[in-house]
């Protein structure tokens, strides 16, 4: 092996949330990252789902190397899509080229092609899902059988697991990754650049907030991602609907799109302004979005471990959050009672009683601050730990293979 440690990573595309990880890591001592892209979503367009044609307004690909692979038909795809195959893996993933390589599912023929190579090869591979027992639930009873069959043989494909939460270090074991595969981390949210513009813009902040409070003390409570059935968003209008007749300082955002837009505005225009629709904010801006918020809501029916969550929370927002979401937990993104709320999903009572707990100033306050701390054990230094670990354990077995190796050509040489 190099002296310095070489990461092959692949990806579909490029994340606001992955890239400052892996510009962070190659920014280690003795370690270098090559990250090998399947498209280039969000860099010469912007993310459909979301129905916006803006590319994301934030280096993604800068401080660590990268390439977007061709696919199949020699150009290079512009969206995800799960029939993803590229060809320029089978040159790229060899043993002169990486001493270890980092996949985060089975998606596509081109990961599943990925995991192959490394088999064949002898390179360590490291997994990393955000999938949960909770959101498997969805699945009808043949399917749940044939994944209880299935995901074992390849979960135990992978030499090394970074677990997203306890909710996922479940799912993991329930799949027969034993315990010895596992280390603990996160899925990642770049704290520093979030921290940055909020400290750097606080006049920008305050126009923000203006803009959508009625006055001093309106309590502002934000939904923010793609606008689609799982995500569940009228429940998250009903409840703020609900409780602003209780309370009238409650008012509620809604920060994102999709294809449920146009529904939304109907019901919103339906009501007396109690929720407003932003719209789509590109990524520079959002970090003051959320600092304008007073609570962050993921009404989510869905959703294995939404990364919203943990952008609200860096900007100092307490959560209520779904049971239906993969994040809570005495370990995780949201702690009840402690830095946010968790309620049944599908019940709008439910969801309305912990808008109106968390309207409480002094509540909130304290949630706010233990929001902070939670989050700041969770941002990209807690995924860069797991990794550097990780990398330690694979030069170790190499390290030991090399003198095994050695020590037996030196018994064979004396015989």
């Amino acid at each position: 092996m190099q002296e310095t440690f070489r990461l092959g990573v692949v990806f579909t595309h490029p994340t606001q949330h992955h890239a400052p990880l892996w510009r962070k890591l190659n920014e280690q001592p003795g370690v270098l990252v090559k990250a090998f892209y399947l498209c280039n979503e969000n860099q010469v367009g912007g993310d459909r789902h979301l129905g916006s044609s803006e590319p994301w307004d934030v280096d993604l690909v800068g401080g660590y190397e990268c390439e977007f692979l061709k696919t199949w038909n020699g150009k290079i795809a512009n969206k995800i899509d799960k029939g993803l195959f590229n060809p320029g893996l089978i040159s790229r993933l060899t043993q002169q080229n990486v001493d270890a390589v980092f996949l985060p599912s089975f998606f596509t023929p081109s990961y599943r092609l990925a995991v192959l190579l490394c088999k064949l090869r002898g390179i360590p591979l490291i997994m990393q899902n955000d999938a949960t027992i909770i959101t498997d639930d969805r699945y009808d009873r043949s399917r749940k059988v044939v994944m209880s069959v299935l995901y074992p043989s390849m979960f135990g494909l992978a030499d090394h697991w970074i677990s997203s939460g306890d909710h996922n270090e479940i799912y993991l074991r329930h799949y027969g990754v034993p315990l010895e595969k596992i280390v603990r981390g996160c899925y990642p949210v770049d704290r520093d650049r979030f921290e940055k513009a909020i400290a750097s813009q606080p006049e920008e902040i305050q126009q923000i907030r203006s803009q959508l409070c009625w006055h001093d003390d309106t309590v502002l409570y934000g939904f923010v991602g793609k606008y689609i059935d799982r995500k569940n968003p009228f429940e998250f209008i009903d409840a703020i609907s609900k409780a602003h007749q209780i309370d009238s300082r409650i008012r509620g955002i809604m920060i994102g799109g999709g294809e449920l837009k146009s529904a939304i505005e109907e019901r919103l225009a339906s009501l007396n302004g109690e929720v407003v629709n932003v719209g789509f904010v590109n990524q520079s801006k959002l970090p003051l979005h959320y600092a304008a918020l007073d609570v962050f809501v993921s009404s989510s029916r869905i959703d294995p471990h939404p990364l919203v969550v943990s952008e609200g929370m860096a900007a100092g927002c307490p959560a209520i959050l779904s049971d239906r979401c993969g994040n809570w937990g005495y370990r995780d993104t949201v702690v009840h009672r402690h830095n946010g709320l968790v309620y049944p999903s599908g019940d709008v009572n439910a969801l309305t009683e912990a808008v109106l707990a968390l309207a409480d100033d002094n509540t909130r306050s304290i949630y706010s601050q233990h929001a902070k701390e939670v989050f700041s054990k969770q941002d990209l230094n807690c995924e860069l730990k797991a990794f550097l670990e990780l990398i330690g354990r694979i030069k170790q077995q190499i390290h030991t293979g090399i003198n095994v190796a050695q020590s037996s050509s030196e018994v064979s040489a004396n015989a």
